[in-house]
């Protein structure tokens, strides 16, 4: 899968460039998004579509779409043909005014094919925007930051939260303590544990088994 690159210039001089690099597939997405969003840039287009989509079962002819939009047919050829060429609608069958002219749109439709592709293009707008405005701070880690900072001193646990979303975050700290390749028996889980929280450390290391932080089997330990 070929790979594109694209560069966009912010206004302000002393601002670096914002750089995205795009599948050929992204690219064509976005490409595609550019063009619908040049397509949907005139009230008069906006109007069409929405009078075609709320018929999505039906062809009409100009002439029932314009009685249903108001504009005139001659003023939405052009408009009807931008339309199509974005993928919003489809025109059904074309007709020349007078023999050797140039044919122009006679019954049209709105595409429902175009509603299918909207996820993918919604994605991908997603992910340039992504990776144009990276998020700075994860608000996860910084909650989970937040209650380390308020709920343990000098590693020690000065108290328990009572909210379970915390209690995770302290336990996951917790854990920390323990090594993935020994074995413990619960004595020695004790020892640890009653340095971190001498309150009430078998409470502790309840949660630790209940939510899967330790396994335990027949009075040994070991961390999962």
């Amino acid at each position: 899968m070929s790979i594109s690159e694209i560069k966009i210039e912010t206004k302000e001089k002393n601002e670096d460039k914002l750089t995205a690099v795009l599948s050929s597939e992204q690219a064509d997405y976005l490409e595609n998004l550019f063009e619908l969003a040049k397509a949907l840039a005139a009230p008069a287009r906006l109007a069409i579509i929405g009078a075609l989509a709320a018929r999505t079962k039906e062809i009409l002819t100009v002439e029932e779409l314009s009685s249903l939009t108001k504009i005139a047919p001659a003023r939405m050829e052009r408009d009807l043909q931008q339309l199509a060429e974005a993928g919003f609608i489809k025109i059904e069958e074309w007709y020349s005014p007078k023999p050797g002219s140039e044919a122009v749109p006679l019954r049209v439709a709105f595409n429902s094919d175009y509603v299918k592709l909207m996820p993918q293009l919604i994605t991908t707008l997603h992910q340039l925007n992504q990776q144009l405005r990276p998020i700075e701070k994860d608000p996860i880690q910084d909650e989970r930051a937040v209650t380390l900072a308020r709920f343990i001193k000098n590693g020690r646990l000065t108290s328990f939260p009572a909210q379970f979303k915390r209690q995770l975050y302290i336990l996951e700290e917790v854990a920390k303590a323990f090594k993935t390749d020994t074995r413990y028996t619960e004595r020695e889980v004790d020892d640890i544990l009653k340095v971190i929280y001498e309150y009430d450390h078998c409470t502790l290391r309840r949660y630790l088994v209940d939510l899967k932080y330790l396994g335990r089997s027949e009075g040994i330990y070991w961390k999962l």
